[in-house]
């Protein structure tokens, strides 16, 4: 019998996964790992792993797993796994791409609207001090014919844009792997560099993975060079703004305002952190791909990934193609 260990999880029950690998008998277990040493132990004896957030799963741990064939992660992001460890040793990694499009470019657009009408800060000063001027609301910029540019232009991308078409914006987008400007029924994104993102944008929208190459890509460099004092939208991953320069644009004003549902280093959020002192920043819990749909669809796509790996195919997400190279784990 197959034995696919999930390594920690947020999911209510496991009947998805057990559902869809009853197909070939395997076995689900769920494990609470809260680190990669305690997973070497408790899950020797894996063909496949699904992974939600235990960082650490390199070659060591892998080692110890002699029938391992498949790691799926839950989730777009695979910075919790050793890709090349994975490779040499013939195992497939798959991620999920395909889940919450919809929840993370809604949440996005949600954010920005909120920054740019001040409705957070409001609601904050009314409720604490019965403020209802209007004073500490200036200036509100109008979302139409401001310049938003979306760094990161995937799928999520690209619904951001789509939504954001309707409010009269000027939309950009920040991509170093394509080359010329997205054009799609009638909505036309214009590609930008780095320096046009950082000095000509009104909002900035973070939807990049993170790899090493752009880790802190807005640093303090970056923000000393914000001319407009941009609204920041960070809905991808917290390493791609450093938080202490991100805490110093604040103080000095070089940005107009931050929301961040995702922190470098968190969460959670430290009752001390200064980041909770601002009435101009925004702080959701990496909510921003949650909704019931979602999360019975991203356990149902990661079993059905492990699923194919077990029946002897090619896991339809593969992250390291590389591994054709060395074949199949059977």
């Amino acid at each position: 019998m197959y034995k696919v260990y999930i390594t920690d999880t947020i999911f209510e029950n496991m009947e998805p996964e057990t559902e869809i690998l009853a197909e070939i008998g395997a076995e689900v277990i769920s494990l609470n790992c809260t680190n990669a040493a305690e997973l070497k132990e408790k899950a020797k004896d894996a063909d496949a792993l699904l992974n939600t957030y235990l960082p650490g799963i390199d070659g060591y741990i892998m080692d110890s797993m002699k029938n391992l064939k498949v790691i799926v992660r839950y989730g777009i992001g695979i910075n919790t796994i050793d890709i090349g460890a994975a490779t040499k040793r013939g195992i497939q990694v798959a991620n999920v791409p395909d889940y919450c499009l919809h929840e993370v470019s809604d949440h996005a657009v949600a954010l920005a609207l909120d920054l740019v009408r001040k409705i957070t800060m409001s609601n904050t000063r009314i409720k604490k001090n019965q403020d209802y001027s209007l004073a500490y609301l200036k200036p509100i910029r109008g979302m139409q014919r401001a310049i938003v540019t979306i760094i990161g232009f995937g799928r999520i991308g690209k619904l951001i844009a789509t939504k954001l078409a309707g409010f009269g914006c000027s939309i950009h987008f920040y991509d170093p792997f394509l080359e010329k400007d997205y054009c799609n029924d009638g909505l036309l994104v214009r590609k930008s560099n780095f320096n046009e993102t950082i000095e000509n944008s009104d909002i900035i929208i973070i939807q990049a993975p993170s790899t090493k190459d752009n880790y802190h890509m807005l640093d303090a460099k970056a923000f000393s060079r914000m001319k407009k004092k941009p609204y920041i939208i960070n809905t991808a991953r917290g390493e791609l703004i450093d938080r202490k320069a991100l805490v110093e644009a604040l103080k000095q004003g070089s940005i107009s305002g931050a929301a961040l549902d995702v922190v470098e280093n968190m969460p959670p959020v430290k009752a001390d952190d200064e980041l909770l002192r601002f009435d101009n920043v925004i702080l959701t819990p990496h909510s921003a791909w949650f909704s019931e749909n979602a999360l019975t669809q991203l356990q149902r796509l990661a079993a059905a990934e492990v699923l194919r790996a077990l029946k002897g195919e090619w896991v339809r997400s593969l992250i390291n193609p590389e591994v054709k190279k060395v074949g199949l784990v059977i």
